[in-house]
């Protein structure tokens, strides 16, 4: 970059992290007072902070679209009130040149949030989605990918993956006396069905220590029973409501957890397309990104008179808000019709960027 780049690069930088904090302390403190709602004894004013500060990192990486657009239109618009996009133009700055200066520096800044959000974004969530659980249900205990675990009185469960509300694999069921296993059961699947789980396919071991005399001394042994059970019906400390709640968004999720949980979807002949839908989203984060860079500048170098920064700011809030619908209805209706996935994270992108290049191309 020369100078002048590095000098648009700054303003619209400079003015985006602004915006994306404002936004950010505006949805942080809308986070904060909802779950002052939510205290309890174990739910403290502490966690209830904690947990509203670990969804920043989320915020952040789903509003960033929208900062952009709004301080690329705050930056540009101050250089164009005071005569500076107009003195570059009388130097031989074409808007294209200008254009693709403002852009490198965008997509810079985009991708060091494309990596937050892969990286700090989803352990965010998931340590906050933790934290919330097992503060208001002491007999839960979320884990990392391997599962989770859950417990009552005479009983320990570990679930290895939750499929949805109603379903889920891997399960082991460890049946307590006094503190000692007694029984272990395993089974593929459980489905919530009438307010129990009724587990599929389950194998069923019991342990018990039997007591033989050998050279006129009393020994212990180990007996061990198995079984094999089609159905068995139990209920755990969670049921359906419960565990969505405690499910991480598919928007939250890394782009190789996605394509991970894609393919296990598929190999179960299980619906997959909200999965494939969020993952084709991010693929194209950064068509969106240029959109709304294109869809700056007719805003900036159209109008022939000088704009207030509150305009500035309500326009950049109208189009960011527009486009966000647009790309949740489409998607939606993509899911619901059976479309392709990647027609429906795509369309809104295209759709964005070809209006903006239209304007764009009509600017002298």
């Amino acid at each position: 970059m020369n100078r002048i780049e590095r000098y648009l690069g700054r303003v619209v930088v400079s003015h985006t992290l602004l915006v994306l904090l404002v936004l950010l302390i505006i949805l942080g403190f809308g986070e904060f007072m909802m779950q002052l709602g939510a205290l309890k004894a174990d739910y403290t004013l502490a966690k209830g902070t904690l947990y509203s500060l670990l969804k920043l990192p989320v915020f952040g990486y789903e509003i960033f679209p929208i900062a952009l657009l709004i301080g690329t239109l705050l930056g540009l618009g101050s250089l164009a009130n005071h005569a500076e996009l107009t003195v570059l133009r009388v130097t031989g700055w074409s808007i294209g040149r200008i254009f693709i200066a403002v852009v490198k520096s965008a997509l810079l800044l985009w991708l060091v949030v494309a990596i937050i959000g892969e990286i700090v974004a989803p352990k965010s969530e998931a340590y906050a989605t933790k934290l919330k659980a097992e503060s208001l249900q002491q007999n839960i205990s979320l884990g990392d990918r391997s599962g989770f675990w859950m417990k009552d009185a005479e009983r320990l469960i570990h679930v290895q993956r939750i499929v949805s509300a109603e379903e889920m694999r891997g399960l082991t069921v460890y049946e307590l006396n006094a503190g000692q296993i007694v029984s272990v059961s395993q089974a593929g699947r459980a489905v919530y069905r009438n307010g129990e789980w009724l587990m599929h396919n389950v194998r069923q071991q019991q342990l018990s220590l039997t007591t033989f005399v050998f050279a006129d001394q009393a020994h212990m042994a180990l007996d061990l029973t198995s079984q094999q059970l089609v159905n068995w019906a139990q209920k755990f400390p969670v049921d359906a409501d419960l565990l969505e709640s405690l499910r991480v968004e598919t928007r939250y999720m890394r782009l190789d957890d996605l394509y991970a949980y894609i393919g296990f979807l598929q190999e179960n002949n299980l619906d997959a397309a909200p999965y494939q839908l969020e993952f084709w989203r991010k693929l194209a984060s950064p068509l969106v990104v240029l959109g709304m860079m294109a869809l700056v500048f007719p805003l900036i170098f159209g109008s022939q008179r000088q704009v207030s920064m509150g305009q500035r700011i309500f326009v950049g809030i109208l189009i960011g808000m527009g486009f966000h619908l647009l790309n949740q209805i489409f998607g939606n209706l993509s899911v619901v019709y059976q479309l392709p996935a990647m027609l429906g994270a795509f369309f809104p992108s295209l759709l964005l960027l070809g209006i903006a290049l239209v304007l764009f191309k009509r600017l002298r």
